[in-house]
């Protein structure tokens, strides 16, 4: 058996954040062969559950590794393997900061995205994500329990971006690992977490050889999985960072099919 790890944003998913007919009947059929296909993203569990659902992974044996690496999760039982959530105190202080440098951030409680200011970039990963975003003002009052990751958002100026990044970057320090997943978001999880983390812990948990692996991505955040996989793949229009670290870089973008290239040549 092989397992593939794969992406979902600009790797398993085309830009319209649809899955490609001809990744989805690819992976239907290396399913059938034995091998497992395991959804890691850094998204919620409640917004990549729809693509779980059309490509079949909620039977026995089908996991996804969600918020880039910070939680591990069943997808037949619906039981939760790992989680590791951030303080309070981390949070609150991720909040004060991206307010200093006017940018936009949430955190997520449930089903829903949070967020204390109704911004552009809100209704951006609404229609990303399809999750729902609450607006409360006095969130950080609010929160009922440690949330697992925090994002901030800039459509508009990503040197300031950066410049926010690099102010945070001492703060971090043993703390927080704070890395882009895209050209708008950065991502905020405990020290430790990624989503090659979760690969190594997922393979040690069902006794499989990280040998047996193939990690698909194609940008910063997934850089820890092409790294621990026993075969990286980069996507062709993965960023030239994501390529350095692949073993094998796809002929079809995203939006053709790389993943069921991916399947057809290695599963």
């Amino acid at each position: 058996m092989k397992i593939l790890f794969t992406d979902l944003d600009g790797t398993l998913l085309n830009d319209e954040k649809q899955i490609p007919e001809i990744n989805s009947t690819a992976v239907k059929q290396t399913l059938l062969k034995g091998n497992a296909v395991v959804i890691c993203t850094g998204r919620s569990y409640f917004s990549a559950k729809k693509f779980v659902d059309k490509l079949g992974l909620d039977q026995k044996g089908c996991y996804a590794i969600l918020y880039n690496g910070g939680m591990i999760y069943d997808c037949c039982t619906g039981a939760i393997l790992y989680k590791n959530t951030m303080p309070m105190s981390y949070v609150k202080y991720i909040f004060e900061q991206a307010a200093r440098f006017d940018l936009y951030c949430q955190t997520y409680e449930g089903d829903h995205v949070v967020t204390p200011k109704d911004r552009p970039e809100a209704a951006q990963y609404h229609w990303s994500s399809q999750m729902e975003v609450l607006v409360d003002p006095d969130l950080l009052k609010h929160l009922k329990e440690e949330p697992v990751k925090v994002l901030t958002s800039c459509l508009d100026d990503r040197k300031k971006h950066e410049a926010y990044r690099d102010h945070m970057l001492f703060w971090a320090k043993g703390k927080v690992s704070i890395f882009f997943s895209s050209e708008y978001y950065l991502e905020h999880v405990m020290e430790g977490v990624s989503k090659g983390a979760a690969i190594r812990w997922l393979c040690q948990y069902l006794h499989v050889p990280i040998e047996q692996t193939i990690g698909a991505g194609d940008a910063e955040n997934d850089l820890s999985m092409l790294d621990a996989a026993g075969f990286a793949v980069c996507m062709k229009n993965g960023t030239q960072e994501a390529k350095d670290h692949a073993d094998y870089i796809t002929i079809r973008d995203n939006n053709r099919g790389g993943v069921a290239e991916v399947i057809e040549k290695f599963m």
